[in-house]
């Protein structure tokens, strides 16, 4: 298992090692909530890329929404299977597919506050023994992990691209 303790986003300075449990819910949703605010309160920027390289905050809104979708459904597979590996999200073959073209601000913005909604009911479901399950978890690089460290990682990316979509 990695070292989690040394473990933080040269980026955005997120130490997953620093985040108790139950930080992890409300904070998701906290972010969520102000993802969808500043999606809403400029539905005519949503869509514009700042630079060709970096999403616009409709498709940083989408990405969290899959990510509170995805890795929901992998902690009832953490819970269920011993030890499994999951596949990449595929994040910017998401993008580059055009899988969020068809995407809209009042859409997005709603259902990114359902998808955290239905994130943090399941991950406070989750006993402390339970969240020491391992598995292995594909992004940055293959390694094994906690559910806990899966819980801190969905967090990382709320509140990482929290800051992404402030910055548009």
């Amino acid at each position: 298992m990695s070292d989690a303790t040394a473990e933080s986003c040269p980026v955005c300075g997120f130490v997953w090692a620093a985040v108790g449990r139950r930080e992890i819910s409300p904070r998701i949703t906290a972010g969520a909530s102000a993802i969808s605010a500043l999606v809403r309160a400029a539905p005519d920027q949503a869509t514009v890329r700042a630079e060709p390289e970096r999403w616009s905050r409709l498709e940083y809104a989408a990405h969290v929404r899959d990510v509170l979708l995805h890795v929901r459904d992998r902690f009832v597979i953490g819970l269920a299977e011993d030890d499994p590996e999951f596949k990449p999200l595929y994040r910017d073959q998401r993008v580059d597919f055009g899988l969020y073209r068809a995407d809209t601000v009042p859409v997005v913005a709603a259902e990114l506050d359902m998808a955290a909604g239905l994130f943090t009911r399941t991950f406070d479901q989750i006993d402390d023994d339970a969240l020491r399950r391992t598995c292995v978890y594909a992004y940055p690089t293959a390694q094994t992990r906690t559910l806990l460290w899966m819980g801190q990682q969905v967090l990382h990316e709320v509140e990482h691209h929290r800051t992404d979509v402030e910055a548009r």
